[in-house]
Formats: structure tokens, C-alpha cells, sequence
């Protein structure tokens, strides 16, 4: 069973060229000329992931099974990752991503589409603006900021242009076109205001990537750099959503 694998920070995301083409059981696919809204022609070439976002870091709910057809809504850019037609793409990442027709998300790598491009609409964007971009990742390395830049990296594909120390990416991100909410969400950055949950006089900041109600309130479970365990690695822990937690939305 073949299954897609997570990008890594130094891993080169690429999405599928519109000059390349696919070989398949000696058959080439071609680049379709024009995206069609829904299909039930675009099989799954190998078992892959059913997930309730698309990154691998959100809950999976089974599997698609190779040879099955799925009803594709439509598509965002989300995490980078390497399936079935990784050998392909140039790099072997790839970030577009699916919501079929059953509210799951499917990974454009695995699955026969007839294109290079999206083939379906884009996905609203449920209130997530799309904020400025940059080409690099502008933290210290082994720290938090740098970190959470290289965790939206791996969900979307790129980096959100966001300065400052920790304490100030709520406003930063704000001022450049971000959403920024004070309820927490998956697929967020959580902005920590100094000495809030343990953060330093200079904030924190972390990738979430759940929540969970619970009896005495709200709780967020983020994947952060320069935390408890320290500069250059990374630790996955849960804590209560209190004041002084903000979160910068990713699209």
C-alpha cells in the first residue's frame, strides 16, 4: 500500500506543470484545455488518505481505495506531499488538494484528474483571507517564529509575510491582509502574548493543528519550535484556550 508522505522543511514543493504529462499503464494524459466543475471520472490510482483538510496533519477517516471514482466539489492549495505521480512533477511535491463530493479531502497526487491543473473551482474561502506573501522564511532559525513559518509552509505551500517577534505577528499579520481571530481554529498560527501559557517576554507562537471541547473549556493541541523542548526541535503539546491567544487563519 502506497501511501503520500509529508513534506519536510528543506523538501521543494512544486505543483504539477502544465508543460509536463503524465505516463500511465502506457497511456499519456495530456493537459486539459479548460477546469470542469464537478466530475466522477477522476479515479484514485493507489490507496490514499480520506481527510478532513487538506494537510495531513487533520484527522484521517479511512481511506479512498485505488480504482475508486470520486466526485471532485473543488480545490485549494494545502499541504505539500508525494504520491502516485510524484515521479512526474519536478521535486515530487505536490500542494493541490480536493474536497469531494462526501465533505473529505483527497490529495491531487494520487488521483487522475486528466490534468496538470485544477479541474474544479476554487473552494470558498470560509472567511480566511488570502493576506501578502514572501519567498522566504525570515525567522532565526530554531525558533518559534521560524518554526510556525516553515509548519504553514508544509499546509500551504507558501510563507504568509509576517514580521516582528512573536508578541507582534497578530498585528503584523492584521495589517498585511490576514485574518486574524481571537477563537481558536485548526490550521492557524496561535499568537501567545508574553508569559501566557508559558511563553517568553518576547511571546510565542505555534502551529494548531486541533481543538478539543472539553468540560472546563476550550483546548488547542499546536506543533511548536523553541518550546518546551528548546531551539531546533520540535514538540507537539495541548493547552487551554485562555486570553492572550490570538490566531493568524491560513486560507
Amino acid at each position: 500500500m502506497k501511501t503520500i508522505r509529508i513534506g519536510q522543511g528543506k523538501a521543494r514543493t512544486a505543483a504539477l506543470l502544465a508543460t509536463s504529462s503524465l505516463v500511465m499503464a502506457g497511456a499519456q494524459i495530456g493537459v486539459a484545455a479548460a477546469a470542469h466543475a464537478s466530475t466522477t471520472n477522476d479515479t484514485v490510482m493507489t490507496n490514499t488518505q480520506r481527510m478532513t483538510g487538506p494537510t495531513l496533519n487533520t484527522t484521517q477517516a479511512g481511506w479512498y481505495s485505488a480504482g475508486s471514482h470520486l466526485n471532485l466539489q473543488c480545490y485549494t492549495r494545502g499541504q505539500a506531499v508525494k504520491g502516485y505521480y510524484s515521479k512526474y512533477i519536478p521535486g515530487g511535491w505536490d500542494n493541490l488538494w480536493y474536497k469531494v463530493s462526501d465533505g473529505y479531502w483527497v490529495a491531487d497526487v494520487d488521483i487522475n484528474t486528466g490534468s496538470n491543473n485544477p479541474v474544479t473551482p476554487a473552494c470558498p474561502t470560509s472567511g480566511r483571507a488570502m493576506g501578502q506573501r514572501m519567498n522566504s522564511n525570515t525567522g532565526v532559525a530554531g525558533q518559534c517564529t521560524w518554526g510556525a513559518f516553515e509548519q504553514w509552509r508544509a499546509a500551504t505551500g507558501y510563507y504568509p509575510y509576517i514580521s516582528g517577534n512573536a508578541k507582534d505577528w497578530a498585528n503584523s499579520a492584521r495589517s498585511r491582509g490576514w485574518t486574524v481571530v481571537a477563537d481558536a481554529q485548526p490550521r492557524s498560527i496561535v499568537v501567545f502574548q508574553p508569559y501566557v501559557q508559558g511563553a517568553s517576554s518576547y511571546g510565542h507562537v505555534a502551529w494548531v493543528t486541533g481543538t478539543q471541547r472539553r468540560a472546563d473549556g476550550l483546548y488547542v493541541t499546536f506543533t511548536e519550535m523553541n518550546g518546551t523542548a528548546g531551539p531546533f526541535r520540535w514538540v507537539t503539546r495541548t493547552v487551554k484556550d485562555v486570553v492572550g491567544m490570538s490566531y493568524i487563519l491560513a486560507p
